[in-house]
Parts: C-alpha cells; structure tokens; sequence
C-alpha cells in the first residue's frame, strides 16, 4: 500500500512539472507570437487582482471544453490566468515578457554576472502615527512618489489618453551581453535604448497597524517602488514611527505622564480622573500625602502588548506638586505656626 501511495505521489508531481513546462511552452509561443496576455484576458495592464480574477472566470466559463468551447482557447486563457494573478509572475511579464517570467528574479554568479531578471532597490518609508492608533490599533497612510513604467505605449502600441502624460523614453535598460576578447568571452553589462515609456505618480499605500505596535515597526508592500525597463520594481518598507502626544509619552510596553496637584492636594490627598488613548477613564488618587516627582503606578493601564492584545504594560504618573508663588501674611503666620519642625 505504501508503495502504492508513493507511486501516486511522483505521478502528480511529475504531471505537475510536465503542466507546467506545457504552460510555459504555451506561454512562450503566445509571446513570440506577439500576444498580450492582458489582451488575452481583456483587461487593462493596471487591472486589479479582482478584475483579473473577474476576467477569467467569465471568460473560462465561455470557453470551457465541457461546454462545447475551444480547448485551444482555454488553455491560452488559463495560461495567461496563471502568470497575471500571481504576482511576482506578474511583474516578471510586465519587465520581460515571458522570456522573464522564464529566468525568474535573479541576482549574480560566481563571476559577478547577472542572472535571470533584477529587482529594483528598496524604498524606505517612515511616517508619524498618533499613539491613538498605535493603542487601538488602525491603518496609516504612506504616500510614494515613483517612476512608472507604461506598458499601453510600447513600441507606440495603443496610444491612449494614458500615455499623453508619459514621457519621450524610458531610461535605458542594463543587460548583460557576452563580448569577446582575444580568445576569451566575457560577460559586459551594458545599456540599451528601452521603447518603453514612462511617467511619474504617487502611489498611496494603506498600512495595518495591529494593537500594540511598536516603535520602528516595519510593514513592507513588495514590488511597490519605482520601476525601471527590464526589471521588477523594489518593495517599499514602511517603518512606524510615534508622534509626540499631548498627555502620554511610550515606553516600550508602558506609558508615562506628569500630573500636576495643588499644595493642598498634595498633602490631604486627592481624586483624579483622566481620558485614555481609547477614550476610556482611569482614576488616580490618593489618600496620604504626597511627594514633589513620586510616581503612582498604574497596572495594566499602559500599552496593549503587540500579539496579545489582553495583556497590557503599566502607566506611570509623576506628581508635580503646584507650590503657591507667593503668601499673604497671614497664611505665612499660619504655616509658622502649625508646621514647626520635629
């Protein structure tokens, strides 16, 4: 039995490889043939993963052989499926083609020369989050100025309103070409004129905050920085960083804040209540007296803590005693004689 598991095992991982070597095969003829996935699939190159998806089913379910539609074209249509709604493939076919989408994302060998397609480098990105959402936990907006590469104007392919903003050329592309010398081939990178035109646009990225998040947290959004002709654009890193707040200031896990009191409060006590990060109030008092810069501890009133958000770090208030800037003479006489020294 256990043999036969093991036999039906390698026989679908071998029928996966061989559908996968006749979907690139299919994939390759498409494109030396000069066909457009995008048009394959009737969308738009900045169509959305859902359009794309949207797209295909539509469009599957037409051509389906059970229904009596061309096997031909379904499989064209299910080829063009796999590489758009993947998309790391995605990038790969917008940089190359489908001879790209062949290498995958390559770095360099031994000798230094470049393999398969390059990816652009890495955008950082730092915005200020109030402490409010980093508390409850909320999105942050982050705002990427980039260089778009656009695929409608291509060779002066389908020129449309799109392109009226795109400029003459895109920078020229580096590729790596073999160059003899003497009776040796070497390998040169050079650059090459791109047909490919470009533009510029911001792009907005939403980012998730989770409760608790803390300080100098990174969110990255992959294949989201400028693009360049002939490579995949870079992923953009968000890093999160706390904007100062008007009552609380974060320690890691735990919040801190000045309280100020009267002279009398300080030494008769007193009862205060003050609004949270999450609009929740917390109460602080005491009953004996108290001391100029003491500190009152507070438990489980700081900081959620990121991943378990039912444990919460401490806040801490420092008391700042409001000494009277001047005395009458009779609350001077009052203090000579009630607070004599021991």
């Amino acid at each position: 039995a256990g043999g036969r598991v093991r036999s039906s095992a390698q026989g679908m991982r071998a029928s996966a490889v061989c559908c996968l070597v006749s979907l690139l095969a299919l994939f390759h003829r498409a494109n030396c043939a000069g066909v457009d996935l995008y048009e394959v699939l009737g969308v738009e190159d900045s169509a959305t993963e859902s359009e794309v998806k949207r797209a295909y089913r539509a469009l599957s379910k037409r051509h389906h052989p059970d229904k009596g539609g061309d096997i031909k074209k379904f499989k064209e249509l299910t080829a063009a499926y796999e590489i758009l709604s993947d998309g790391e493939k995605r990038s790969l076919y917008d940089a190359g083609g489908m001879g790209a989408v062949e290498k995958g994302i390559g770095g360099r060998d031994m000798f230094g020369r470049q393999t398969g397609v390059q990816k652009g480098e890495p955008v950082d990105v730092t915005v200020r989050v109030p402490l409010e959402d980093m508390y409850r936990g909320g999105e942050v907006r982050a705002h990427v100025r980039r260089r778009v590469v656009c695929r409608g104007c291509k060779g002066g392919r389908r020129l449309d309103e799109r392109c009226s903003s795109c400029g003459p050329s895109c920078p020229p592309e580096r590729k790596t070409v073999p160059r003899r010398m003497g009776n040796m081939l070497v390998h040169q990178e050079v650059e090459v004129p791109s047909q490919e035109r470009c533009k510029d646009e911001v792009k907005t990225l939403t980012a998730v905050i989770e409760r608790g998040a803390l300080e100098g947290s990174k969110i990255s959004f992959e294949r989201a920085s400028e693009q360049t002709p002939g490579e995949i654009p870079g992923d953009v890193h968000v890093t999160l960083s706390t904007a100062l707040h008007a009552v609380f200031k974060r320690n890691g896990r735990d919040l801190s804040m000045k309280l100020h009191i009267t002279l009398k409060q300080a030494l008769l006590g007193f009862s205060r209540t003050i609004r949270h990060l999450d609009a929740h109030e917390v109460v602080l008092s005491a009953s004996n007296i108290s001391t100029p810069h003491q500190v009152l501890t507070l438990r489980g009133e700081g900081m959620p803590v990121q991943g378990t958000p039912s444990e919460f770090g401490d806040l801490h208030v420092k008391l700042l005693v409001d000494f009277p800037a001047a005395l009458t003479s009779a609350e001077a006489q009052f203090v000579a004689d009630h607070f004599e020294p021991k």
